[in-house]
């Protein structure tokens, strides 16, 4: 008799990413679910899982025992999922945990300091050659942003130019006209093609974050050359490590403690895997009152 093959649902596969590696859950175990937006899944997986199964372990007393990270490739689903009680903690830049916060899905624990950056501000640049001047010189131009999801190259430029008095038109290709009287904008996807499409001419502008513009070996130093920066944000936080309802008060409390315990000197090769961190520090009221503050709805 010829054997059934065995069909798995994509969502399946996109979500519990961990099982990809031959790991199964037994029946009675407990995992402890770190979860994040991502649009790099084999990547992000090797960052996240060390630091997972590093607090897993702490958590061993609250009956977790075993750890695994779970990537969604929108907030839409990862809200699913928290809702569907699937995940117990995230980490995540400022604009997605500002979501979940408001949303009610998630209070933050721990500010993440990425790149050595607790704090940082969008930039917009043109080509050095360019007539823009000034964001009002945008009117009836492009700009790149970087993905739907970020709060420094998307909502912090968003935000500027809306509060400059201009209107934003999204556009489906970068070639495709912009209307009159309008800032036309598409994604570039990451901070290469962003400065990449500027270089080219494909865009009149480009944003990006201080932290990917600045660090060496980011992005080619001969094309940031060619650029010119007309405009930076104030600073805003790096981004948020989040837990969620599906977590016993005493196993988040243990959870933000193990995480606020990690230090340099003992754990600076953990903390380096975990997305470049470079420390973790506590949440201050000015953080809560943002997250709860951000004004989402000014996004086009």
């Amino acid at each position: 008799m010829m054997k059934r093959a065995l069909l798995y649902p994509t969502a399946l596969i996109l979500c519990c990413f961990g099982t990809l590696f031959g790991v199964q859950p037994s029946a009675q175990a407990q995992t402890l679910v770190l979860a994040q937006i991502s649009d790099r899944p084999k990547k992000d997986f090797r960052q996240l899982r060390p630091m997972a199964e590093h607090i897993q372990r702490q958590l061993r007393p609250y009956g977790f025992d075993r750890a695994d990270v779970q990537l969604y490739p929108d907030v839409q689903s990862l809200m699913s999922a928290i809702r569907q009680q699937r995940v117990h903690w995230v980490t995540e830049t400022l604009l997605t945990s500002a979501r979940l916060v408001q949303a009610n899905l998630a209070k933050p624990v721990a500010l993440k300091w990425k790149r050595n950056q607790g704090n940082y501000h969008g930039l917009i640049y043109v080509r050095h050659d360019s007539p823009v001047q000034t964001l009002h010189d945008l009117r009836g131009r492009r700009i790149a942003f970087e993905h739907h999801n970020s709060f420094s190259s998307y909502y912090l430029p968003a935000l500027t130019l809306r509060q400059a008095g201009l209107t934003l038109q999204a556009l489906p290709h970068p070639g495709d006209a912009v209307p009159p009287n309008h800032v036309g904008f598409v994604f570039s996807r990451n901070e290469r093609n962003n400065l990449l499409w500027v270089h080219k001419g494909i865009t009149d502008a480009g944003s990006l974050n201080n932290g990917d513009w600045d660090l060496p070996g980011r992005l080619p130093d001969a094309l940031k050359q060619d650029m010119r920066i007309i405009y930076r944000s104030p600073a805003y936080p790096r981004a948020f490590e989040l837990v969620t309802p599906a977590l016993p008060p005493e196993a988040a409390a243990a959870l933000e403690q193990a995480l606020l315990s990690l230090q340099q000197e003992q754990h600076g090769h953990l903390l380096s895997r975990y997305e470049q961190t470079e420390r973790l520090t506590p949440i201050t009221a000015e953080h809560r009152a943002l997250l709860q503050q951000l004004d989402l709805e000014l996004l086009p």
